[in-house]
């Protein structure tokens, strides 16, 4: 079963794509998996586009993803395996916990 991108699993992966990868369409991506680790979150996506993109770790640089309850912020990075984008990895700084949930949020 696949899903559709939250609000912010959009924004960074918009960000991520306007960085690293130009024309990147982000209308055929869709969430087959969402894993909380307890510090963070790991999303498991399909791109029904199936466009080719060189394998590694992605991020957007000088950007800090801050929420609500969060003290030190979170990071993230897309992840892309076998020429394809695999997932979208978030995850806080420090030693703070995140159950996953998307409270209020901003990129600075």
């Amino acid at each position: 079963m696949t899903t559709i991108l939250t609000p912010l699993e959009r924004a960074l992966i918009e960000l991520v794509a306007a960085e690293n990868w130009p024309g990147f369409r982000i209308d055929g991506l869709y969430v087959k998996k969402r894993e909380n680790t307890g510090v963070g979150r790991y999303t498991s996506l399909e791109d029904s586009h199936k466009q080719q993109l060189n394998d590694g770790d992605y991020g957007a640089q000088g950007w800090l993803l801050e929420m609500e309850g969060i003290k030190h912020g979170l990071g993230f990075v897309v992840n892309v395996s076998a020429g394809a984008i695999n997932y979208l990895e978030i995850a806080v700084y420090g030693n703070e916990s995140w159950d996953g949930v998307e409270r209020i949020w901003k990129l600075v």
